[in-house]
This record gives structure tokens, C-alpha cells and sequence, in this order.
């Protein structure tokens, strides 16, 4: 693909799917940030909400059954029990460092708190609305992005001030500030075995974009047969194996006619579409606009 795009491999990482958040004693909330690539960035879930900031490069993100582009300052809410993924597309370097700065918290625990303190009680409608996952833009990206860096050493009092800012601005946010990501919010839950060979997929794909990508040949890669990987991706993702590699294709496309002056031709048999036609059928598919306009659009 030109840029090299991968995320943490097997080998990097034996963990399971669901990452076990070490809750933090002294807070009611967990704020830490990591590299990339890292352990942790990998396709998972678990039952804390999370607002994650994407500080720098740009990419791939994978939220339910939701692939879209990312670039610095992404900032989202996901749900309990949503699994996602950011995959950053690597010009030349190796690591990203400090890519991700990542809030989380039990959801459950806060409402219990509501009983005694009913104003938390108007986060309810952004903690229902984060099972779908939200991605923030505009004004309230900006404020949000400050407000998660504002949490960083702070304790006490102060955090959980900074914290109720933070979670103020994304609750008052507008519509218009507001896309939602999966299209029904569910949960996808995967055994260790099903989120290894999953995570080995996404690598394959990821690697090899470029490239003519069969449903056989990812399957043989993981050790499954053709059934039982479809079945795999369906359970995983929720839309399926094809629909996820040209949502991955249409994607990295889109990062490219951003960030590149190559020709609209070029991109496509870049990013592995065998046509034109079909390249912009898939992309119209997908963003709502030809590969053309979307990059009139971006310039202006």
C-alpha cells in the first residue's frame, strides 16, 4: 500500500479480546495513553466506557460493524461491551509514541452514584447513545480533545472536576457534532481462540490490501476453514468478510486522496480495487460521494 499499516500481532500480544481495565483505587476513572503499535491496540472490548484521542497519525478505525478513516484529534465514546480498534497507516516510522490518550469507566458505578448525586443523572442519554459508539467533530472535538489532556495528573478533587467537564462537554454536544458509529449496538464477544485468529486476520488484511484478498487464503492464514472463518467474521464484525475488506479498501482510499495528490486511478488499484467502476461504486457506497468530489470537499 505504499504506507505501512499493521497493528499489534500475535506475536506482540497473547491477550484475549476483552481487556481486563485495572481500575485505579484512588480514582473513579482510569486515564492512561500508549504507543503504537501496542497490546492494547487491537481489536477488543470490555465493559467500561472509554473516550479515546487519537493525538497523532492517521488510519483506520474499527468500531462494531463501523470501518472508517481517522486522522489527529479523533475523538470518540465507546460503549460497554463495543469492541474497536484504531489501525494507524505508517509513512516510513516504525511506532507512533503516545498515539492514544484513553479515559475509561464503569458506567454502572457512576449511576450508582447518581442515587446520592442525581446531576449525574443527565449523563444517561450519552452513555445509552455510546452503545452504538460516537465519533465527535467540530467544536466539541476540539473542547473534548483539551479536556481529556486536562485529566492527565490530576487527583482528587481536581480529577474528578476535570472528569465532569470532560464528560459535560460530550454530553451537551450537538447533533451536529455527533456521528454514530455501529449500526445497531451490539455486542460482538469472541472466546481467546476466536479473538486471536481474528486479530491474526485484520493483520493479513491490513498487510496486504493492496493485494487480491480471498476469503480461502485469510482462512488457510488463521488455520480455519472457509465456514467456520465466515462464520468468525460475521460474529466478529457483524457485516461479514467482503463487506469489511471494502469498507477497509474505500478507507485507506479515502486517507490517500486526503493526504496525497495521487490520481483517483492510481488510489484504486493502490488500495486493491481491480477497477475503476467498481472502485467508485464501492466508495460512493460507502461515503456517499465519488472518490473525486470527496477529495473537492476536503480541499476546501
Amino acid at each position: 500500500m505504499g504506507a505501512t499499516a499493521r497493528s499489534a500481532s500475535a506475536n506482540e500480544s497473547t491477550s484475549p479480546v476483552r481487556e481486563l481495565v485495572v481500575p485505579d483505587p484512588s480514582s473513579s476513572v482510569r486515564w492512561h495513553q500508549h504507543d503504537w503499535p501496542h497490546p492494547l491496540a487491537r481489536w477488543h472490548y470490555h465493559p467500561e466506557v472509554e473516550v479515546h484521542l487519537i493525538r497523532e497519525s492517521s488510519g483506520t478505525v474499527m468500531v462494531g460493524d463501523y470501518v472508517g478513516p481517522f486522522e489527529p484529534g479523533h475523538l470518540s465514546l465507546i460503549g460497554s461491551f463495543l469492541p474497536h480498534n484504531w489501525i494507524s497507516h505508517l509513512d516510513g516510522a516504525d511506532t507512533v509514541r503516545q498515539r492514544d490518550a484513553v479515559l475509561q469507566f464503569d458506567r454502572d458505578r457512576f449511576f450508582a452514584a447518581a442515587e446520592n448525586l442525581p446531576e449525574l443523572e443527565s449523563l444517561r442519554p450519552l452513555l445509552d447513545d455510546a452503545a452504538r459508539g460516537i465519533e465527535f467533530s467540530g467544536r466539541t472535538a476540539v473542547e473534548g480533545a483539551a479536556a481529556v489532556e486536562a485529566v492527565r495528573d490530576t487527583f482528587g478533587l481536581r480529577r474528578l472536576a476535570a472528569v465532569a467537564e470532560l464528560l459535560c462537554v460530550l454530553a451537551e454536544s450537538p447533533e451536529s457534532d455527533r456521528r454514530y458509529l455501529d449500526s445497531h449496538g451490539g455486542s460482538y464477544r469472541l472466546d481467546v481462540d476466536e479473538a486471536e485468529r481474528f486479530n491474526q486476520a485484520l493483520n493479513y488484511i491490513t498487510d496486504h490490501l493492496a493485494d487480491r484478498i480471498l476469503l480461502r487464503d485469510v482462512a488457510a492464514e488463521v488455520g480455519l476453514s472457509r465456514d467456520a472463518f465466515s462464520r468468525l467474521f460475521s460474529k466478529a464484525t457483524g457485516v461479514g468478510f467482503s463487506r469489511t475488506v471494502s469498507r477497509m479498501r474505500v478507507t485507506e482510499a479515502s486517507r490517500l486522496l486526503r493526504t496525497t495528490g495521487l490520481p483517483v486511478s492510481d488510489i484504486c488499484y493502490r488500495v486493491g480495487f481491480t477497477n475503476l467502476s467498481n472502485f467508485n461504486r464501492q466508495f460512493r457506497a460507502t461515503t456517499g460521494t465519488t472518490p473525486t468530489r470527496y477529495r473537492r470537499l476536503d480541499q476546501r
